[in-house]
């Protein structure tokens, strides 16, 4: 039975430490903060209890719309429930994730790790040192914001995404420092809470890596929840005592004055106080180097989740986690980024999976691609969430489904079905015949399929 330890409690971490003691070995796993990571502590979970609450309030403001009338002024927010919520929902799967390290015979360990030999750590904590020895050992140290080189967070009028999931109050205005999905999702939340809310991103488009089609329906959708929106502007100073920001497009040089500055311009791999150097890891800044197997260029060392670099998802993390472990006790298995759903929870969401619309022409040259709105969709007339569309992408010989992209109400949840066909490698004729049941958002999915082999029915 070999000792594993694992560098952190996140998603990649805690799933590892799982499939690990599974497997029979000794398990330990540690982290500085409490175990679930940025996922669950300052990043998935929190904003989408946020963006939940935010679109309640959203519903009811629109109430009048579905036969629902409200006394004029009666609709008001409470922000310390709000945050309290979120904190109750965040605490309960933090125990969740503690009862499953004790299930599992897991030992967690509190503190920051570092490497003195390729099998001996240093784990710091309150002041005090320990040192822990290992046969293997999996990182899973995760990710942190990026912060602006002129303008470092402060806590205060500068802020990173984890910081703005606890703020003691809702913000009157708010500057968002880059379009991707981090800041379109907070303006998403805030937006609708009441903020006025302005982005500014140096590309063309709101969410440069979705197409650009699916992110201008986004841009619409966030322009009439008073979002204002500048695409291909740089952001050239903050001024913090005037709580002013400078920035230029090619209309010239704006500046504006804004309670707070969100600054979402990506998250970098935590790799500088691992002692890495010490033993002779590969890694850039970029993140630590690894194979298939997520094996370092150290034998006994492997590593996963955000730390690598790649995709900064969750459940990738998961997935990388699990075959970190399994190849650390001595099974055999590979990563697969094939089928990776990308999910942003925007309103309305946005979810994709497989190639692009400009990969797929990149790649296979005359696609089919098929499209199905759901302004055409019972269902989400019903629901009043008509905005948006589902798009299906096609090869040409063997009319294999390689891409989908959903925007509309659901479509993380929608994005499933997409995710199994490219999983695996479904074509149009094993799906034309297929029955989804009516109504539904669904529907949409197969419509879009329809349309691409030229046989739409519903539009």
């Amino acid at each position: 039975m070999a000792s594993i330890a694992i560098i952190g409690g996140g998603p990649a971490g805690y799933v590892a430490a799982i499939i690990a003691a599974q497997q029979g070995h000794e398990v330990t796993i540690i982290d500085q903060g409490p175990l679930g990571g940025t996922c669950l502590n300052e990043g998935c979970m929190p904003t989408k209890a946020l963006l939940e609450s935010a679109g309640v309030y959203n519903k009811l403001q629109n109430a009048s719309e579905f036969g629902i009338r409200l006394p004029s002024g009666s609709i008001e927010i409470d922000w310390n429930v709000v945050q309290g919520r979120k904190n109750k929902i965040v605490s309960t799967l933090v125990q969740g994730i503690q009862y499953l390290m004790r299930k599992n015979k897991v030992k967690v360990v509190k503190g920051s790790a570092s490497f003195l030999t390729s099998r001996v750590l240093r784990i710091e904590h309150n002041g005090k040192q320990e040192e822990i020895t290992a046969d293997k050992v999996i990182i899973a140290a995760g990710s942190e914001p990026i912060q602006l080189p002129f303008a470092p967070f402060d806590g205060d009028w500068i802020i990173h995404s984890g910081q703005a999931m606890s703020l003691q109050s809702i913000p009157s205005s708010l500057l968002i420092v880059g379009g991707g999905v981090i800041g379109c999702e907070f303006a998403s939340i805030f937006s609708r809470l009441g903020t006025k809310v302005t982005i500014v991103e140096m590309a063309d488009q709101l969410l440069p890596g979705e197409d650009k089609d699916v992110a201008e329906i986004l841009h619409k959708e966030l322009e009439n929840d008073g979002v204002t929106i500048y695409p291909s502007t740089r952001l050239k100073d903050l001024n913090k005592d005037q709580k002013k920001a400078f920035f230029e497009n090619d209309k010239g040089l704006h500046e504006l004055e804004s309670d707070m500055v969100l600054v979402s311009i990506g998250r970098k791999p935590r790799v500088n106080s691992l002692g890495l150097e010490n033993i002779g890891i590969d890694f850039t800044r970029q993140g630590i180097v690894v194979n298939e197997q997520m094996q370092t260029n150290m034998p006994n060392i492997y590593a996963c989740g955000d730390v690598i670099g790649g995709i900064q998802l969750a459940h990738v993390a998961f997935h990388e986690g699990t075959v970190a472990a399994l190849n650390t006790c001595g099974l055999d298995a590979q990563v697969n980024y094939r089928a990776v759903p990308r999910c942003i929870y925007t309103s309305p969401e946005i979810a994709s999976v497989g190639l692009t619309e400009k990969q797929a022409i990149d790649q296979y040259g005359d696609i089919r691609v098929g499209e199905f709105p759901f302004s055409a969709n019972g269902k989400a007339l019903i629901s009043n969430e008509q905005a948006g569309k589902v798009k299906v992408l096609v090869e040409p010989e063997y009319g294999e489904i390689v891409g989908v992209s959903i925007v509309g109400p659901h479509a993380t949840e929608l994005i499933g079905q997409g995710t199994v066909m490219l999983h695996a490698e479904l074509t149009t004729d094993t799906m034309e015949q297929f029955i989804a049941a009516h109504p539904s958002l669904s529907e949409a999915i197969h419509e879009a399929i329809l349309s691409a082999v030229g046989h739409a029915v519903h539009v």
